[in-house]
C-alpha cells in the first residue's frame, strides 16, 4: 500500500533532478545564444543565434516539468501522511 507512493516520490525526486540539468543546460544556451558576436565570431557561437528560441521553450519547459514533479512529490508526501494518520 505505502510501496506505490514511495515509487512515486521516487520517481519524482529523479524527475527534479532531471529537470533542473535540464534548465541549467537551457539557461546556459540562453546565455551563450545571446552572446553578442563581432566580426571575429569563433566557430562555437556561428549559428547560435539561431537556438535561441530553442533554447527559450527549453527553459520554459524544464521550469514546467520542475514544477509537475515537485506536485508529485508533494502528493505522495500528503498521502502518506494521511495513511500514517490513519493507521497511528
Amino acid at each position: 500500500m505505502v510501496r506505490p507512493m514511495i515509487d512515486a516520490i521516487s520517481s519524482a525526486t529523479y524527475g527534479l533532478r532531471l529537470s533542473a540539468k535540464q534548465f541549467d543546460k537551457s539557461v546556459q544556451d540562453v546565455v551563450k545564444a545571446s552572446a553578442p558576436r563581432g566580426r571575429d565570431a569563433t566557430d562555437e557561437t556561428d549559428g547560435a543565434a539561431d537556438d535561441l528560441p530553442k533554447a527559450i521553450v527549453d527553459t520554459q519547459t524544464s521550469a514546467i516539468s520542475y514544477k509537475a514533479n515537485a506536485a508529485v512529490f508533494n502528493t505522495a508526501n500528503k498521502m502518506i501522511g494521511t495513511l500514517l494518520d490513519t493507521i497511528a
